[in-house]
């Protein structure tokens, strides 16, 4: 038997013998905190050769049985739901070629639906926009089939593949989801935010609901919140499983968090409306009458911002006798701010607010300008800045060490805690200083706070600055969780070779010249110790073994002792990823 031959059999048998199975990925109402449904999602037997979904209908293409395969998943799916006694919505993916098949059989879902008394409004077939649709006249006359057996259509993936917009026009969904694409770091992209937008307007005249697909993190999920989609899907709020969720399963804590240490201005960007540098006047005047919402308009060339324009400057203008003969026609920029705040996306919250307390042009104005490589990449208000300022240094005062006012334990624990849940790529880096006690016996408690104070402000020079949360546990340790995406061998060897440089200012000429002190030892023998090191352990927990920081903690502290064999400053990065 060939190879081919084997597995045409093994999917027949999968079929008939009734052996896929079901996973469920939760859809989730973020701003009620409920499952409102779940996707189900096919796979083969454990292990077999056809255990994943894009095997699976590869080898049903091949061997004309797509049809086949369609229904079994179907089936399979349906006898889980009422097996399990599910609640909410059952979304069914379904290719809408299979639809067109004149040997596909009609009726089978409702018949099926009414046998194990499930309500067709509770199940919502799910068209995906990636395969090429060849009969959009028939496409319709079939989606109405369905409809008028009561159940609802959803199109999946908008935006990735073929059709698109005119899919959506003909098959009137009662849902979209958004596809992956669009989410991946919309908070980031102001170009993708003005895509999802356009969406929203769209969903909105449609009367369809939205779903976001694909969501990984609590930034693209606050993004989306902020603009207005709560029906979320993705592995930040849960990954597919063979049990699913129910309304009264607690669900992960995925509520908009407080602004930590290492947040910068790009978590305030909105993406705003603006203007190009050669709109008229005229044309700004009748955007802003418009929309009394908007105040500020940022002015771009080229895409980057070169001003800013404001509604008070706009209607003094046109309040005037000849305002509106004399600037009507002429360009935005005859009119504009030609030296609004722009600050790039990744200044920490706390330095973009100095620079707005020490701009005085800037009082009184609302808003300022957010850049990514010196593209305009959103706005923020000058209120919401503020807000997140006085939230982190609230949090900051609640569990900061004394000593430093950088977070303390219950910041770090949540910081590494939350990296874990993410299950993201990410470094821990445990930082302590060599010889530090025989230091504090010299040269007193008080000196060797000042010791401290200094390596933290090193510290936040260096990690903070670049979007890295640093915290002190206590004494002379301190702990960095550093995104795995930055490169942060450079930034520890920045700071090793800083500290080598500044260290020498906290000891006396004659203990610089011969690059040490001497003080009696534990044993009360007269001992000679090198100057100050700074000893940094680097991890990278595998989240798939590491429970929570407990394990990330231990595995930092042995990689901690590691780096502290060496008689200099030294950081090492341990092989060790989990403690099994």
């Amino acid at each position: 038997m060939t190879a081919f031959a084997y597995l045409t059999d093994s999917l027949a048998s999968l079929i008939v013998q009734g052996r896929l199975r079901p996973l469920f990925q939760p859809i989730v109402d973020t701003r009620q905190g409920k499952v409102i449904g779940h996707e189900a999602l096919i796979r083969g037997p454990a292990g077999h050769p056809l255990e994943f979904p894009a095997d699976l209908f590869a080898e049903a293409k091949r061997v004309g049985m797509l049809s086949e395969l369609d229904l079994a998943c179907r089936e399979a799916a349906m006898r889980a739901y009422r097996q399990m006694e599910m609640d909410g919505y059952l979304f069914l993916n379904v290719n809408p070629n299979v639809l067109l098949d004149r040997q596909h059989p009609r009726g089978c879902t409702l018949r099926l639906a009414e046998k194990l008394d499930i309500s067709p409004r509770n199940i919502v077939i799910e068209l995906s926009e990636q395969y090429p649709i060849h009969n959009p006249a028939d496409l319709q006359q079939a989606v109405q089939r369905y409809r008028e057996g009561g159940f609802l259509i959803a199109i999946d993936d908008l935006g990735a593949g073929y059709s698109g917009l005119k899919l959506w026009s003909e098959v009137r969904p009662d849902f979209v989801k958004i596809d992956r694409y669009f989410i991946d770091k919309l908070d980031q992209d102001p170009i993708k935010r003005e895509f999802v937008q356009s969406i929203i307007t769209l969903a909105r005249g449609m009367q369809s609901r939205l779903i976001a697909e694909g969501i990984e993190t609590g930034e693209e999920m606050n993004q989306l919140q902020s603009m207005g989609i709560h029906n979320c899907q993705g592995y930040y709020l849960g990954r597919p499983q063979a049990t699913p969720l129910t309304e009264t399963t607690p669900l992960p804590d995925r509520t908009p968090r407080l602004l930590r240490h290492k947040d910068t201005i790009a978590t305030l960007a909105r993406p705003g409306h603006t203007v190009d540098v050669h709109t008229s006047v005229h044309r700004v005047f009748e955007m802003l009458r418009a929309n009394d919402k908007l105040h500020s308009l940022p002015v771009l060339k080229h895409g980057q911002p070169v001003g800013m324009v404001r509604r008070e400057r706009i209607m003094e203008l046109y309040s005037g006798s000849y305002g509106r003969a004399l600037y009507a026609n002429k360009a935005v920029r005859q009119a504009m701010d030609t030296h609004p705040l722009v600050v790039d996306w990744q200044t920490a919250l706390e330095r973009a607010s100095n620079l707005l307390t020490d701009d005085d042009d800037m009082s009184g104005q609302q808003h300022f300008i957010i850049t990514r490589q010196g593209r305009y990449h959103g706005m923020a208000s000058v209120r919401s800045l503020l807000r997140a300022v006085t939230e982190l240094r609230l949090l900051h005062a609640r569990y900061a060490n004394p000593l430093t006012l950088l977070p303390g334990n219950v910041p770090i624990y949540r910081e590494i805690d939350e990296a874990l849940q993410q299950e993201r790529d990410f470094y821990v880096a445990y930082f302590d200083l060599n010889n530090f006690k025989p230091y504090n016996d010299v040269y007193g408690y008080a000196q060797g706070d000042k010791v401290i104070q200094w390596v933290a402000r090193l510290l936040q020079e260096v990690l903070v600055d670049a979007g890295q949360f640093i915290g002190h546990v206590g004494g002379d340790d301190f702990v960095a969780v550093l995104d795995a995406r930055i490169d942060w061998q450079a930034q520890c060897e920045t700071i090793i070779r800083r500290f080598d440089a500044g260290i020498l200012d906290f000891y006396s000429d004659e203990d610089r010249q011969r690059q040490g002190i001497e003080t009696g030892s534990r044993q009360g023998e007269q001992t000679f110790y090198p100057l100050l090191g700074l000893a940094i352990g680097v991890v990278a927990p595998d989240h798939r073994r590491c429970q929570s920081h407990h394990d990330v903690a231990a595995l930092a502290s042995d990689a901690k002792h590691q780096a502290k064999q060496h008689p200099h400053s030294h950081c090492l990065l341990s092989a060790r990823r989990s403690m099994v």
